[in-house]
């Protein structure tokens, strides 16, 4: 095999693998899947397991009590939206203070601080986790949580990981977006076709 045959066919095992990743994080698995992938599945609507570390090296087994930001019911799925993102904020802040997280900032913008970072694969795990339970305690009844999705290597960017959510009226599927911003700070939550696109806010928001 010459040099010209060897780098075609090493183009496209590579294009093969990158379509195959793509289709992983595209499929009809439940968001627990992805949970069980890094053994952080909730244990119980009251009990549950989040990341507390970079790459979700470090768990921590935590309780959150958030049912208040539901009540009374979204009239609408947007009105849902912002709660939902209100009711990750919530417990984003009430998870740092047992697992140590609450120096966490934008885009682990706070690495060099010697405190405890989370990088976006622990921001989705979390963010999943936490939409798993408004689900399963009723909370929700504008928005599905859905298997998280990835962006980066097949649009040539860096890649990038989300949880997401989808609108039981239209189908349409959103990005719920933590990692951008510090501890306890809403996520952004926007269309999945807007934020694949390399979608970054204009601020970043970070805590003291």
């Amino acid at each position: 095999m010459t040099s010209h045959d060897l780098a075609i066919a090493t183009i496209l095992v590579l294009t093969t693998c990158f379509t195959a990743l793509s289709a992983c994080t595209t499929s009809a698995q439940p968001p627990e899947a992805y949970l069980r992938l890094h053994g952080t599945t909730p244990i119980s609507t009251q009990h549950f397991t989040v990341c507390s570390l970079f790459d979700c090296e470090e768990t921590t087994i935590v309780k959150l009590q958030i049912d208040n930001i539901f009540s009374p019911r979204a009239h609408d799925s947007t009105e849902e939206r912002r709660r939902i993102a209100r009711a990750i904020a919530q417990s984003e802040k009430t998870v740092a203070d047992i697992a140590g997280t609450g120096d966490d900032q934008a885009r682990q913008q706070g690495m060099y601080r010697g405190t405890r970072q989370l990088d976006c694969i622990a921001e989705t795990i979390n963010t999943t986790s936490y939409l798993i339970l408004l689900q399963e305690r009723g909370l929700m009844q504008w928005h599905t949580p859905r298997y998280p999705t990835h962006r980066g290597l097949m649009r040539g960017q860096f890649p990038h990981n989300t949880a997401v959510i989808e609108d039981l009226k239209t189908g349409a599927r959103y990005a719920v977006d933590g990692y951008f911003h510090a501890n306890g700070i809403a996520p952004e939550i926007l269309p999945i076709s807007e934020w694949v696109t390399g979608f970054t806010p204009e601020v970043l928001r970070n805590s003291p």
